[in-house]
């Protein structure tokens, strides 16, 4: 399922962690190893970003001096990329995975995208460098990607454990689906428990969707436990991730209503934000 798997790194260790997931997954999948470090133009450039023009070398209001240190700023994020990716490179030869590595320049959503296109499955740190809270790469580039990616995106928290028991917050969409399929696959590859968890939150009832999940997984060849509460979805799917000892928990990018996730807030969201264990993040677009 996940023969291409992106890990785009920044040297924080953050996403030192996230790597580490990514060789984890990329073992047991038999699959390669995507590198990806991003010499954001926001930070070289930011210096710059008062002066009108300023990045025209021909402008009679460019400062040499801003431009010196702009270029300054590429040449030591060019020297901090090609080690992380020399690292990472030698982590996955002592793992015995395959890697391709990636030096690109721009806007980092945007990269991370454009490379999402090519692989099965992006892992991201859940913090990065730069902010004590949410760094570059998990405040809205994370986001951006979550919401834009094609493919499933891991956002990781501490170094990776065994995955034992799976959780598969499910509400009967396309999306619940995707994230359900993959669980379903990770469970059969190494005998994994698997919870389906449904969250009745009072607007509407999901019973039916908690059956369709037991059965979606039957088919597949697993016994899932089913579980239907009713509460808060983020908390009791946070609730539930603690109190069965979860190593994974897998949910759809959105539910039913997108319109109601931009009143409410966004499930997803709460869930990385509070959850002390990996979140994998499921949907597939062309």
């Amino acid at each position: 399922m996940f023969n291409r798997i992106l890990i785009p790194i920044d040297g924080s260790s953050e996403s030192w962690v996230a790597a580490h997931h990514a060789l984890a997954l990329a073992e047991e999948e038999g699959g390669k190893l995507i590198g990806l470090y991003i010499a954001d133009e926001q930070l070289i450039y930011a210096p710059c970003w008062t002066v009108t023009g300023v990045m025209d070398p021909l402008s009679p209001e460019c400062d040499p001096v801003l431009l010196e240190q702009a270029e300054r700023m590429r040449a030591q994020l060019r020297r901090q990329g090609e080690k992380a990716l020399k690292d990472l490179r030698e982590q996955a030869l002592a793992a015995g995975v395959e890697i391709e590595t990636y030096f690109e320049s721009g806007v980092v959503s945007q990269i991370i995208l454009d490379y999402a296109n090519q692989v099965d499955l992006v892992v991201m740190g859940r913090r990065g460098a730069g902010t004590p809270w949410r760094g570059p790469w998990f405040g809205s580039v994370f986001e951006t990607v979550v919401r834009h990616a094609p493919r499933p995106v891991l956002a990781t928290v501490s170094d990776p454990r065994p995955l034992n028991t799976l959780l598969v917050a499910y509400d009967g969409s396309d999306r619940a689906r995707d994230a359900l399929n993959v669980g379903v696959h990770l469970a059969l590859e190494k005998d994994r428990r698997l919870i389906v968890l449904t969250v009745d939150d009072g607007r509407e009832t999901l019973m039916a969707a908690s059956f369709e999940a037991a059965v979606l997984a039957r088919e597949k060849g697993i016994a899932a436990e089913r579980r239907l509460v009713k509460g808060h979805v983020a908390e009791q799917i946070v609730s539930m991730a603690e109190a069965e000892n979860v190593d994974l928990i897998l949910m759809g990018a959105y539910g039913h209503s997108r319109f109601l996730t931009a009143l409410l807030g966004s499930t997803v969201d709460d869930v990385v934000h509070k959850a002390d264990v990996p979140v994998m993040i499921c949907q597939w677009r062309e």
